[in-house]
């Protein structure tokens, strides 16, 4: 469920969007109030507002803003662009952590809560992804605003939603299939193999404390 609520806002847009006959303010509206749901329900329900909710949060509300006040449907467009950034410059800073980086102690705390172990991988492999993503991202922001100037706001919505989402699929496919090929042969069928028995707790109870400092374990990089 917690999963699910992540693609609050980006449901919210584009369903008011299609259904209002292409309303990019009520859209707009749309994606500011599923911001404040998503930010006030989980302090609610879970007690915790994850970094990334609350950093999308704030530029929703600077963007969709400037927005809605000007009537300017540019500055909505933007807001995808400038969190892309965002977090391509946060990966790039959490690069030079001493013990580990960022995406490492981000991916670690999934795997923890996802497989119930973590899958090892040396600093260099780690130093590849973190590159990877944050070339990613900036070409993401790149694109995205690049299509925002050159076509129309429908172009450009229908983009976000089939191009992005093709993108994305194709990028953490062969993130995947990049891991998978650095694997030695018992982490990969490990990592395939039905796990009956219960994680090992010694193991992820050392790396969970300080995977837990990263900001939102969980999208996105929407």
């Amino acid at each position: 469920m917690k999963k699910l609520f992540d693609y609050l806002p980006v449901v919210v847009f584009f369903a008011l969007y299609f259904l209002s006959g292409r309303d990019i303010y009520l859209a707009t509206w749309g994606i500011l109030i599923a911001c404040l749901i998503q930010v006030s329900a989980g302090w609610l329900i879970w007690r915790k507002v994850e970094r990334m909710h609350l950093l999308v949060f704030v530029v929703t509300v600077i963007f969709g803003g400037l927005t809605l006040l000007l009537r300017d449907d540019m500055f909505i467009k933007w807001r995808p662009t400038v969190i892309y950034g965002l977090l391509a410059v946060v990966l790039l800073v959490g690069q030079f952590l001493r013990e580990r980086i960022l995406l490492q102690r981000m991916c670690e705390a999934m795997m923890i809560s996802g497989l119930g172990y973590i899958v090892p991988l040396a600093r260099r492999q780690w130093t590849i992804l973190n590159a990877a993503f944050v070339l990613y991202f900036a070409f993401l922001g790149a694109l995205n605003i690049y299509v925002a100037y050159s076509f129309s706001t429908d172009f450009w919505v229908n983009f976000k939603l089939i191009g992005f989402t093709a993108l994305n699929f194709v990028f953490y496919i062969c993130l995947f299939g990049y891991v998978y090929s650095i694997l030695p042969e018992e982490e990969r069928n490990r990592l395939f193999k039905d796990r009956d028995a219960a994680p090992d707790t010694d193991h992820t109870g050392a790396q969970d404390s300080s995977a837990g400092d990263a900001p939102g374990d969980d999208q996105g990089a929407k």
